[in-house]
């Protein structure tokens, strides 16, 4: 309780973490695909357009199977894969088989099963292993007192800055919990290495106007371990929805 108090005190101290702006939309979950080094992974990807494969550090090389009409060409962080398509009697033929697809980044391969599908362009990033995302993560962090912890949390979650090596999990999860403002979680951002991860919330009036304050979501349903709680809209009209953020400590047997 004197952790949920502390909190409490030190959000309405300190004030809002973002300014209200007049847009009432968010910035959307990005849907980009993430692999693991090491794990052959298929991935669907555009049989018409140019997918795109990121690499955190430096691409040291593509290995791939030419004759099975995939083009590829790599710079620095990024490689580009553009699978052929035959013109055959005025129709447009496209590529239906899989190829295998070996990236060398950063000291590490990457095993990728390039499946064309006639879908839009696709984006790959290429996620380093569990011991460096720990690295990563403490580095990102180091030297910080707590509080400045948890506010660059938070302004790296509100400003889709969110470190490659942070685990991102959309969801739609509705929480009933209140009669006067509908609140859905749309995802969670996992800190490996810190023990912290950020709840991030939709919330969106029932009815009529509504007034908040971050103490009204310190609830159990919410969070169990809440240490900073802050929504970028204190006052909602009908139409109108607000982001909430909660930074969560992780238990011991989480």
């Amino acid at each position: 309780m004197r952790v949920l108090i502390a909190a409490a005190i030190w959000l309405a101290l300190s004030g809002p973490v973002f300014s209200q702006g007049p847009s009432n939309a968010r910035p959307a979950i990005p849907s980009d695909i993430t692999i693991l080094p090491e794990i052959a992974t298929p991935v669907e990807m555009s049989s018409t357009d140019v997918n795109r494969v990121v690499c955190a550090s430096a691409i040291d090389d593509v290995v791939f199977s030419k004759e099975k009409g995939l083009s590829v060409h790599y710079t620095k962080r990024d490689a580009f894969l553009k699978f052929q398509v035959i013109k055959e009697n005025g129709q447009f033929l496209y590529a239906t088989a899989p190829v295998e697809v070996y990236v060398v980044c950063g000291e590490k391969v990457y095993r990728l099963i390039a499946v064309p599908k006639r879908v839009p362009s696709q984006t790959v990033w290429l996620l380093a292993g569990p011991s460096d995302r720990l690295k990563s993560n403490i580095a990102f962090l180091s030297g910080l007192p707590f509080e400045e912890k948890v506010l660059t949390l938070i302004k790296s979650v509100y400003t889709e800055s969110i470190p490659e090596s942070f685990t991102v999990t959309p969801s739609y999860e509705a929480v009933d919990l209140f009669s006067q403002v509908e609140v859905t979680l749309t995802r969670t951002i996992l800190v490996d290495g810190e023990g912290l991860f950020v709840k991030e919330f939709e919330v969106r009036p029932k009815g009529a106007h509504v007034d908040l304050t971050e103490k009204d979501f310190l609830k159990a349903e919410l969070a169990l371990r809440p240490v900073a709680v802050t929504i970028d809209r204190m006052s909602l009209n009908p139409g109108q929805s607000a982001r909430l953020l909660i930074v969560e400590q992780r238990g011991e047997h989480e």
